[in-house]
């Protein structure tokens, strides 16, 4: 499916807090269309330039901050990409409001079952994120198909 990464979960061993899943989601988003070197290469200074992925912090974040990223050489210099996560921060804590924790959210999708499913629900909620990178968001995170058992 995908090529692991040393910073990928493996299967079965998720996130530990929903800012680490706030981080893989802002990482499928960046990843979109480039190599992972490039973002791997940028991760650490964007982590900080989004206050650690703490979505509370993140969704704060106005025109002035998108401006000042877009002028950060450390930065992935997309501004599609850079609003994408902004907006997903506030997505992302409507949906901890609702549920008692993303990988709760996540179970409730069914992707412990239907993978497909989940990341077409994931790319319909969240901005800047189609099937590809939502099935890649899951796969990071530690989810992985299930194998059909034969009858």
């Amino acid at each position: 499916m995908f090529e692991k990464q040393a910073w990928m979960q493996r299967a079965g061993e998720y996130p530990q807090s929903d800012e680490e899943y706030f981080a893989l989601l802002a990482r499928a988003v960046f990843s979109a269309g480039l190599g992972p070197k490039v973002v791997e290469s940028r991760w650490k200074d964007m982590g900080a330039a989004f206050h650690g992925f703490d979505p509370a912090r993140v969704q704060q974040m106005d025109e002035a901050d998108v401006v000042r990223l877009l002028g950060d050489p450390a930065m992935i210099r997309n501004r599609r990409k850079i609003e994408a996560v902004i907006l997903n921060a506030q997505t992302f804590s409507e949906v901890l409001a609702e549920h008692d924790s993303f990988h709760g959210y996540l179970t409730g999708l069914g992707a412990g079952s239907d993978l497909d499913a989940a990341a077409e629900e994931l790319a319909q909620t969240f901005t800047h994120l189609g099937r590809t990178s939502a099935l890649f968001f899951l796969f990071s995170a530690g989810w992985r198909p299930q194998e059909i058992a034969e009858p």
